[in-house]
């Protein structure tokens, strides 16, 4: 389900939701599903409607579907509501706090510069993208990175996204600091998704 390595625009094009903000998924050339016959309408399955709502989650943040159901059993564990606690675990993973902080544009485009180890997490080397951070966490972009880095996060900013609130970003010195833990309901993604639905998958 991660890693997905094949073309991205088909996967909003199969989803019927755009799995990216870039403009090819916000306003692709082509809505018909992809495949020689298109998409036959049919009434979904209560099955099919909760593996949907999984799979826009699963491309969104381009996390397996393992991960998924190990971030579900913690969710679940926890005090607080399973749906605020899953979004949490998936909104502070660090390929996705890059994406948050426009500095690439896609989250695959992400995940490939934390594996290609582009930054540092409170001072130290990372390169795995599932990482989570806490409140406190600093990110920076390595000195020998920068030039890079900043010219995705130039072609980042043409989409016209702003850094959430709970992530204080230093633009000039490519730094940038977790505040918070980011609420429920200023998540902005960019298609409507029922996470009780994704919790009846993982759970009945």
């Amino acid at each position: 389900m991660g890693n997905y390595t094949g073309p991205k625009v088909k996967l909003s094009r199969a989803l019927g939701v755009p799995v990216a903000e870039t403009p090819k998924h916000v306003s692709p050339k082509k809505t018909n599903r992809p495949g020689a016959h298109g998409y036959r309408r049919q009434k979904p399955t209560l099955y099919g409607v909760q593996l949907k709502e999984k799979q826009k989650i699963a491309y969104y943040y381009n996390v397996k579907n393992n991960q998924l159901r190990r971030y579900m059993k913690l969710a679940e564990s926890s005090k607080d509501a399973s749906d605020k606690v899953f979004q949490t675990l998936l909104e502070t993973r660090l390929d996705n706090v890059v994406r948050r902080l426009r500095w690439a544009r896609t989250i695959w485009q992400a995940r490939q510069m934390v594996s290609h180890a582009h930054f540092r997490l409170n001072g130290r080397r990372v390169d795995i993208p599932s990482v989570r951070v806490k409140p406190g966490d600093v990110i920076e972009v390595k000195e020998r990175s920068k030039k890079f880095v900043q010219q995705a996060a130039e072609e980042a900013g043409s989409l016209g996204l702003s850094v959430p609130e709970w992530i204080a970003s230093d633009t000039g010195n490519m730094k940038a600091s977790i505040t918070r833990l980011p609420e429920f309901d200023e998540v902005r993604l960019p298609f409507d998704v029922d996470f009780s639905k994704i919790i009846e998958f993982y759970t009945l």
